[in-house]
């Protein structure tokens, strides 16, 4: 997602101007002007309408977005840029109607106002940084500034990813993945199935089993890189075993750049066993019917040779603990 910001007359060189004075660090205090050298405050009140963008010793800087300290930025009332919840930087290319403040405390106070005079502006964005439509101000303001860290503004959206600095989109996040047994020729595997919201044959897949220890930590199983949307893994007695609890997690790649990978999905534990329902039962010598419910979540194979059903079975062995209870009197 790129944008033409060359275009723009503002983003070009002499579509704007350049205030690149150091004073307007919002590490600057500028009580040492006021003391020493108060021809050199900053005054935006004489500031000519239009664009400009901010340099700090030749490093790209930007309009903060918090609330700046009284006698900072080389000023008595610093304007810094107020972003309400609903708004955000503009994006590449874009341009947006934003509003700054101007933070104040009067002598008879104690606390201080953070946007006591409020001037509207306009913030472009070229892609490589930012330029600002700067209105004259109500009397000794100045526009703050701070260095940024990577030299660049946000460039990516919800559905980007910045690698190296550049935004590139992520590629599109598997549906949860499902783990189901299934019997093929003869032998049980476990099949871990998910999928992408749109088709696209450029997109790959690294598809991870792991199941819990007795201590409950996770292990590791297998790892694998598939260009289909499911998994096989087999039941074969040693890495997995009857009981065990298994998860499968997926996440997508593009082919083309398979360095660059989505967030991982995992499914729902799945237990590889036969299951009791309930788990426990209180019996009590009254006569009723109690019914225990035996599943299997993983298909029994029977013999090849095998012509009867009946022939093809399970058996379990059920243990019935009866205590005893004695009852004295005093």
């Amino acid at each position: 997602k790129g944008c033409s910001c060359s275009t723009v007359l503002e983003c070009s060189p002499g579509g704007h101007q350049i205030l690149q004075s150091p004073y307007r660090s919002v590490d600057f205090d500028s009580s040492q002007l006021q003391q020493s050298a108060i021809q050199d405050l900053i005054c935006d009140h004489s500031l000519a309408p239009g664009w400009y963008r901010f340099m700090i010793f030749d490093k790209p800087a930007e309009m903060p977005t918090k609330c700046v300290e009284m006698n900072h930025c080389g000023t008595q009332a610093p304007v810094w840029l107020s972003l309400r919840e609903s708004e955000s930087m503009p994006r590449p290319g874009e341009m947006k109607q934003l509003t700054a403040c101007a933070t104040w405390q009067f002598f008879f106070s104690t606390s201080k106002d953070c946007c006591l005079f409020r001037i509207p502006i306009r913030v472009r964005n070229c892609g490589d940084f930012f330029v600002y439509f700067l209105q004259p101000t109500q009397g000794c303001m100045g526009y703050c500034a701070e260095v940024v860290s990577d030299a660049r503004p946000q460039t990516c959206d919800a559905e980007g990813m910045e690698i190296e600095g550049v935004c590139t989109v992520s590629p599109p996040l598997p549906s949860i993945p499902e783990v189901v047994a299934e019997m093929i020729k003869g032998s049980i595997y476990l099949r871990c199935t998910f999928g992408i919201p749109s088709a696209n044959s450029s997109v790959g897949f690294i598809v991870t089993w792991s199941r819990l220890s007795p201590e409950g930590v996770k292990e590791e199983l297998t790892r694998e890189t598939a260009v289909h949307t499911f998994s096989l893994l087999e039941l074969d007695g040693i890495n997995v075993r009857l009981g065990d609890r298994v998860y499968c997690s997926s996440s997508s790649f593009f082919m083309e750049k398979p360095d660059i990978q989505s967030s991982s999905v995992e499914s729902k534990e799945f237990f590889a066993g036969i299951k009791i329902h309930p788990e426990t039962y209180d019996i009590s010598e009254d006569g009723k019917e109690y019914r225990l419910t035996i599943e299997s979540t993983i298909p029994i194979p029977c013999p090849g040779f095998s012509q009867l059903k009946r022939d093809c079975k399970i058996s379990l062995t059920l243990y019935s603990f009866v205590f005893f209870w004695s009852f004295h009197s005093c």
